[in-house]
């Protein structure tokens, strides 16, 4: 999908400040009518769809894409600033501990559910992390056509009857 038109060429920044206060009110609005109803979302739970959210800005509606590195810094950057946010108020501090703690102790079967999961995930999510870091690229010569040094002036070429020959001699000693 080319979101290359969604950009008007010199507003880019503001726009995207645009977006990111879009999903703000949005985020707030839900939570907002979810107390409302009596099943509001979590402390843990707002953390985790704030970075996902920003993930997905960042690396789906940016236009040219986020070299690596880079988004590596402004998703730390997210997490820093949701954990300063969280942490900026003694309540939604102690709602973000509870999530962690209740799902830690695992009390009832969905919650042990939940740590099963995340301690499954957390593994895996690294080793697979790991694995793409230390895989060889996709595409390189064999190591056989990797030339050292010049090449020889001649080369000498024997047909094949001439090893036989020569380990038949061998073994006949």
């Amino acid at each position: 999908m080319n979101h290359s038109n969604l950009w008007i060429q010199g507003y880019m920044p503001v726009q995207f400040l645009l977006v990111f206060v879009f999903f703000f009110f949005a985020f707030s609005i839900v939570q907002y009518f979810l107390k409302r109803i009596g099943k509001p979302v979590p402390a843990f739970g707002q953390a985790i769809l704030i970075l996902l959210t920003t993930y997905g800005i960042l690396n789906c509606l940016i236009v040219p894409p986020i070299p690596s590195s880079l988004m590596s810094q402004y998703m730390g950057l997210a997490v820093v600033f949701t954990f300063l946010f969280i942490s900026s108020r003694e309540q939604s501090w102690v709602d973000f501990k509870r999530s962690i703690t209740l799902t830690v102790a695992g009390k009832t079967r969905g919650r042990r559910f939940i740590r099963a999961t995340v301690f499954m995930l957390i593994p895996l999510l690294a080793g697979i992390g790991t694995w793409n870091l230390v895989k060889p690229p996709e595409i390189t010569a064999p190591i056989e056509l990797h030339g050292y040094g010049t090449p020889p002036a001649t080369i000498t070429v024997y047909p094949p009857e001439y090893f036989i020959q020569k380990h038949l001699h061998r073994l006949n000693r």
